[in-house]
């Protein structure tokens, strides 16, 4: 899948750069990101708190992604990876608490769609007191240091998310964002449809207003953009054992790649981080 880059938008410390990809793009997805068909809960044999199961009571299969929250339960937790959810069937997945100091309340969680800040979700790979020492890093303000109270929570980060979605609107075929905080890339999402990426740009927009808290105010020039593509060409992605997804990663780039099913090379979600960002060289 080769990637192209636009022209990027700037408010404060986020730069939003256009992407589109050259797969051929079907008129109608084979999947939905709607949560009205998901049922999320402990485990049926006990909880559990880096498991959570998932089920899909719809007729199609349903795209959850990685980072996305998934709230209420025993706590707050995140999913590790990007998964496909098969139309009428239940899978477990891997999680990470993004709260501390709360084990009760319901057996089920619910999801709006909302996802972790980069700095957050990127800590999955380094260990559950990682996440909570970054989500408490973010000042979430409530007893349990919880990331879903910081998102409700009203806060100048958000009132910027809200004026920066007012102006960057997904442009004809656009399929994915690269996002600059603090004048460098960070973070690069390309779904294989435009209506995944529709759906996706409010979520992304948030969650860097998040990151933000963390860089200076400048823009992210567009030849540092286009040098994040130029490196994710180089690197290779492969399938590991007991992994659903394709990773990569060069001292630069860590890269995850969902496919649309084994066997096929088709690309529903990748999602590419700037490792050496200050932002997180700081964490």
């Amino acid at each position: 899948m080769r990637l192209h880059l636009g022209d990027g938008t700037t408010a404060g410390a986020i730069t939003i750069f256009p992407v589109w990809h050259d797969q051929p793009v079907a008129a109608r997805r084979g999947y939905d990101t709607t949560r009205a068909t998901l049922a999320i809960s402990e485990l049926p044999g006990g909880a559990h708190v880096p498991r959570l199961q998932v089920g899909n009571a719809g007729d199609r299969p349903a795209l959850l992604l990685e980072g996305q929250l998934l709230e209420g339960g025993l706590q707050h937790r995140m999913a590790v990876t990007s998964t496909l959810v098969g139309a009428r069937t239940q899978v477990g997945i891997d999680v990470m608490c993004v709260e501390q100091g709360r084990w009760h309340g319901g057996a089920t969680q619910t999801t709006s769609g909302r996802r972790a800040p980069t700095y957050v979700a990127r800590a999955a790979a380094l260990g559950q007191d990682e996440v909570w020492r970054r989500v408490g890093n973010l000042d979430a303000g409530s007893p349990t240091r919880s990331l879903v109270e910081r998102y409700d929570t009203p806060r100048p980060p958000q009132d910027a998310a809200d004026a920066l979605l007012r102006r960057v609107r997904p442009l004809a075929g656009q399929t994915g964002v690269l996002v600059g905080v603090g004048g460098q890339p960070l973070t690069l999402e390309v779904f294989d449809h435009p209506q995944t990426l529709a759906e996706q740009l409010a979520p992304i927009v948030r969650g860097a207003a998040l990151d933000a808290l963390l860089g200076p105010a400048e823009p992210t020039p567009g030849r540092r953009a286009r040098r994040m593509l130029e490196r994710l060409r180089r690197v290779g992605v492969a399938r590991r054992p007991g992994d659903a997804v394709d990773r990569g990663a060069s001292p630069q780039l860590d890269v995850m790649v969902l496919r649309a099913g084994a066997g096929t090379r088709r690309a529903l979600h990748l999602r590419t981080t700037y490792l050496r960002h200050p932002m997180l060289l700081a964490a």
